[in-house]
């Protein structure tokens, strides 16, 4: 696993990056990810994602985290990895809003650590096909992110 991090403001110390390079690991682990992957992540401030997020999906407003997914995956109940991946497989973008975070573990009442880790489970599994769109579908991604985090927790 590779993960190309980009955090130009210093919001991240030690104890947070290896909680998020944990959680991408388990994320990857627990869909059975074939090979290496590879996965960007930059951290951001509030007008910056506002920014990305104008700029993408034409939502003028700070959101905690996007995804942009490079591969299209089938989640018909089990992940279904493509045949002609390659040895090093490009998963996608995580943008995540570092203040945004903060604000949701206070008013959550839980820590950033979890809020961030929530974060990261939620956005891995868009890069790997899944999605909310649709109620079955949400039921399914939030199944998928509490057994993630679950087991990360213990």
């Amino acid at each position: 696993m590779y993960i190309n991090l980009e955090d130009t403001q210093d919001f991240l110390d030690k104890d947070l990056l290896l909680s998020i390079e944990d959680v991408i690991s388990m994320t990857l682990e627990f869909e059975q990810a074939p090979n290496e992957c590879e996965v960007s992540l930059t951290i951001v401030d509030k007008d910056e994602i506002q920014q990305i997020n104008k700029e993408y999906r034409s939502i003028d407003k700070v959101t905690d985290v996007l995804s942009f997914p490079q591969l299209e995956i089938s989640t018909t109940g089990k992940l279904s990895w493509p045949d002609n991946l390659g040895e090093n497989i490009i998963l996608g973008d995580i943008v995540l809003c570092f203040p945004k975070a903060i604000d949701q573990a206070k008013e959550y009442g839980h820590t950033l650590k979890r809020e961030v880790c929530f974060l990261i489970v939620h956005s891995m599994l868009h890069l790997l096909g899944y999605d909310h769109i649709k109620e079955e579908d949400e039921k399914q991604m939030l199944q998928k992110q509490n057994e993630i985090l679950i087991n990360i927790q213990r």
